[in-house]
């Protein structure tokens, strides 16, 4: 089974980037400018979420809070991207799991996915 990855990326361009890269790279993945609701992500059972730090002028690492506090999706790890100066800072206080600054390494980006995906046990 494919692991999944959610992207949630407010600017268009980038999201789709990025899901043309990891679709390359053999997973399966959902993107959203923004999810209306956290409920409405469940169902796609992500292993992984990259998420972005400013999503419609509201501050990600919020929802990155709002997600580690939902026992459905308490375990899966976050990403989050930014061009923030302290995107480090912001990931610790969020409890995200790692961050990738904008504009990012292809490469790097791939290598923290699959590296916090391998720690994972597959869904079936």
């Amino acid at each position: 089974m494919k692991k999944r990855v959610l992207i949630i990326e407010n600017d268009r361009d980038i999201r789709m980037i990025v899901e043309i890269i990891l679709n390359e790279q053999g997973f399966e993945t959902l993107s959203l400018p923004e999810p209306e609701d956290l409920a409405e992500i469940i169902p796609f059972s992500p292993d992984i979420i990259l998420l972005d730090e400013f999503i419609n002028n509201k501050p990600g690492h919020r929802l990155c809070r709002k997600i580690k506090q939902v026992t459905a999706l308490a375990s899966v790890p976050v990403i989050i991207l930014s061009t923030a100066n302290d995107i480090e800072m912001i990931a610790t206080e969020c409890n995200a799991n790692d961050f990738i600054r904008k504009p990012f390494d292809v490469e790097d980006m791939i290598a923290k996915v699959l590296r916090l995906v391998d720690h994972r046990p597959l869904v079936c």
